[in-house]
């Protein structure tokens, strides 16, 4: 969305892409340039850091903005190699510490606060950072202070008129076509992170009082542990989990309910989509994210971590009595969100690394 909305406002842009592969390729615009840093081989990272070196002499980029940290820390460096490091934005999407202790393995807990480590010296060096939510933001600043770049809070955006065009397309699932009890869904990966095995365990002590099913929207490694649970828990003919869908709004639209049970996030776009869509929500407390997009609350029920009572009695609650929202409010509220606010916010920062940013760049013809 940054990249077509940076595109359709005239800038010449390069989607740099570990891997040219994956279903959102098709929605890329043809005016942005994609470029394959693997260039159809491996893609480790003394390779990508090649490629990214590569790029950087060639095309001499204005700025570049490096989502997620193990592509951003592999751009900071080679633009350290390159003397590039001035024009690279790394952005946050997660809060870094409550990541990284979401992790039951151990293992891969240990990687993640490696990582962090390596961000808290490597984003340094960058003239700013930008972060999804202030939570997100917060965490930021205490992994990079003192003397950090500054840290800059840019809210995810969704284009809200499509999400709309989104939601009232079918679902060819008769749970949600003849609707005979509530159906609540949820959506993500299918990980630790996500806490899904806490909803099962929140939807099955629901299931007690209340006839309802629950859709779990998403692929991952737990999906046979989360089957396997929903066996054990005697919900298992009342849980359906599809995996990836080409389009989620549609199943949020139709649902009674929409539920993160997250114990991480750095904001949520499923949240922001759901609270757009109009459909109840009850939501984890999670850092960081939630309390942002719900206003404290206002527009959906928060919940602590791992509660599973908590959860399984604010679903209760919220099938029973629909939250009675302000629409001029929430109205006001998501704009916060919108992708035009979100990709002006970009054009900002960029315009603070360069100042003459609508200068053309000095090679269009370049080909990785």
């Amino acid at each position: 969305m940054l990249a077509n909305g940076f595109a359709d406002r005239g800038y010449a842009v390069d989607l740099l892409l570990r891997h040219a592969s994956g279903v959102h390729l098709k929605e890329v615009s043809p005016l942005v340039t994609k470029i394959d840093l693997s260039a159809g081989g491996k893609a480790d990272s003394v390779t990508i850091i090649r490629s990214f070196m590569h790029y950087l002499r060639q095309a001499q980029p204005a700025v570049l903005f490096a989502h997620l940290e193990r592509p951003a820390l592999m751009a900071i460096v080679s633009g350290l190699l390159t003397g590039y490091r001035h024009i690279i934005v790394p952005c946050i999407h997660n809060d870094l510490i409550a990541y990284a202790n979401s992790h039951h393995n151990v293992l891969h807990r240990l990687r993640r606060w490696l990582l962090n480590v390596m961000v808290a010296v490597f984003y340094r060096l960058t003239p700013r950072v930008i972060a999804v939510s202030d939570g997100a933001a917060r965490t930021a600043r205490r992994l990079l202070s003192p003397n950090g770049p500054p840290v800059q809070v840019i809210y995810n955006g969704v284009d809200f008129t499509a999400l709309l065009s989104k939601a009232q397309q079918p679902v060819e699932k008769s749970w949600l076509r003849n609707k005979t009890v509530p159906v609540i869904v949820a959506c993500g990966r299918l990980t630790h992170q996500k806490a899904h095995d806490v909803l099962l365990r929140g939807f099955a002590v629901l299931r007690q009082t209340t006839p309802a099913r629950l859709v779990i929207l998403g692929e991952g490694e737990d999906y046979q542990a989360l089957l396997s649970l929903a066996g054990e828990l005697g919900v298992a003919k009342d849980v359906l989990l599809p995996g990836f869908v080409d389009n989620p709004l549609a199943w949020f639209s139709k649902s009674d309910l929409f539920v993160l049970s997250s114990r991480s996030e750095g904001l949520s776009l499923v949240l922001i989509e759901a609270l757009a869509g109009g459909v109840p929500i009850v939501s984890t407390e999670c850092p960081s994210g939630p309390r942002e997009v719900l206003a404290n609350g206002c527009f959906g029920a928060l919940v602590p971590v791992d509660d599973v009572a908590a959860l399984s009695e604010a679903m209760s609650r919220a099938l029973k009595k629909k939250l009675e929202i302000d629409k001029a409010a929430l109205a006001q509220h998501l704009e916060k969100f919108s992708i035009n606010r979100m990709i002006d916010e970009y054009l900002k920062v960029a315009e603070f690394i360069v100042p003459d940013l609508r200068m053309p760049r000095t090679d269009d013809n370049f080909a990785a």
